[in-house]
């Protein structure tokens, strides 16, 4: 996935975890309170006697409360992990201790399943499992209700239900897209229900996704087919023009945020590049200067939209 979407796990002021293999403590530097009962070891790392507890079982990708014991060496770690995994590397998911500490939390994985949670204790490098709790990872459920048609470009309203965690967000692809990367659009979960994106700028066939964010790897836990089709836009121009001269060009179209009105080269489809243009947004001035240089050329409506712009209407005048 793009930098956009790096998933962070926080909770109060602490990084609870990163599921990408780097291990963090608080974020921006920050302290966080220390939970009663339990001190963290800053100084030479102690073994000692651990208890662990937690629930039997989680959502995917929702927070386990962690209740524990121990030397709380600042290197101790509280990692997730398949059931009966017994390396100390190769974890799903993990949180140093006095991270944990302070949040008390870790966040399960996206896929269900049987794991343990396990409390590993690091003595200047060498890790030893001290503690193991069982823990059953059960399916996170989503539901979408969306327009089942939208005209390219257009505002649409996805109402959601979901585990609404931390990176969790509704994507628009093409239909069949099996991936969760490149994604035409996205609104992440946190930003409200429901979600607003924006319609593609190309016909065809689509669907919004709810994506589940977590360690082991993004889910898709619902999907909602979309359809879309091309508005309608109209240009009248002039078919003729001196060299320099100010053309007055009336228009109706969509109108959506971006939309303008160019001049190109006759047949020229790249929609960049063009020799003028003015947006289409009832406000800019609706003239283009013609060029210097006798030929035919395009006036063009496109449409700005995400996955592209689209060309809606084009009439062809001859400059001379």
């Amino acid at each position: 996935m793009t930098a956009k979407k790096i998933w962070l796990a926080a909770s109060a002021a602490v990084l609870v975890l990163a599921a990408c293999g780097q291990r963090v403590e608080t974020k921006n530097g920050e302290t966080a309170p220390v939970a009663a009962g339990v001190t963290v070891n800053e100084g030479e790392p102690i073994d000692g006697d651990v208890t662990l507890s937690v629930p039997a079982t989680a959502m995917a990708g929702t927070e386990i409360a962690l209740t524990f014991t121990g030397p709380a060496n600042k290197g101790d770690y509280i990692d997730l992990v398949p059931r009966g995994y017994e390396q100390t590397s190769g974890e799903l998911a993990y949180i140093y201790v006095p991270a944990a500490v302070a949040s008390g939390t870790l966040r399960a994985v996206t896929t269900p399943g049987e794991y343990d949670v396990r409390y590993v204790l690091d003595l200047n490098g060498a890790r030893s499992v001290k503690a193991v709790q069982p823990l059953t990872v059960t399916a996170a459920e989503a539901t979408l209700d969306a327009p089942a048609s939208a005209s390219g470009g257009e505002t649409l309203s996805v109402a959601w239900t979901g585990p609404a965690g931390e990176g969790d967000y509704i994507d628009l692809v093409r239909q069949g897209h099996g991936a969760t990367s490149g994604e035409i659009a996205y609104a992440y979960a946190a930003n409200g229900n429901p979600a607003s994106l924006t319609a593609p700028g190309a016909a065809g066939e689509y669907e919004l996704r709810y994506i589940l964010e977590g360690p082991g790897g993004r889910k898709v836990l619902a999907a909602s087919p979309l359809t879309v089709t091309l508005p309608e836009a109209q240009l009248t121009a002039p078919d003729t023009a001196r060299p320099g001269e100010r053309v007055i060009v009336e228009y109706e179209g969509p109108m959506r945020s971006g939309d303008y009105v160019d001049l190109v080269r006759r047949g020229y489809v790249a929609t960049s590049g063009e020799i003028t243009y003015f947006y289409a947004d009832g406000r800019s001035a609706n003239e283009l200067v013609m060029p210097d240089e006798a030929g035919e050329y395009d006036i063009r409506y496109l449409m700005e939209a995400p996955g592209g712009r689209a060309v809606l209407a084009k009439q062809t005048i001859k400059v001379e």
